[in-house]
């Protein structure tokens, strides 16, 4: 008999003070309204300026460091030898 596998539960989405989920924020203020800006005019089906799309991706490089996300490394106890 196959017993039934459980779902793990879902990681809750951690927003930022400026109402974005932190994931893309970072904890800057421009770049948050950006992406509202952005979201807002996608959700009422209007043109998003490739302006908008471009300073959206050069603040979010910023950001990220040209682009490159570095994954953090885990805190490991070293031992002595």
């Amino acid at each position: 008999m196959l017993r039934k596998r459980r779902k793990g539960s879902r990681r809750k989405v951690s927003y930022s003070k400026h109402g974005v989920p932190r994931k893309y924020d970072g904890g800057n203020s421009t770049l948050a309204r950006l992406i509202k800006r952005i979201a807002k005019l996608y959700k009422e089906g209007k043109k998003v300026p490739n302006s908008l799309i471009q300073r959206r991706i050069k603040l979010g490089k910023k950001l990220m460091g040209n682009g490159k996300r570095t994954k953090r490394r885990k805190k490991t106890r070293r031992t002595r030898k």
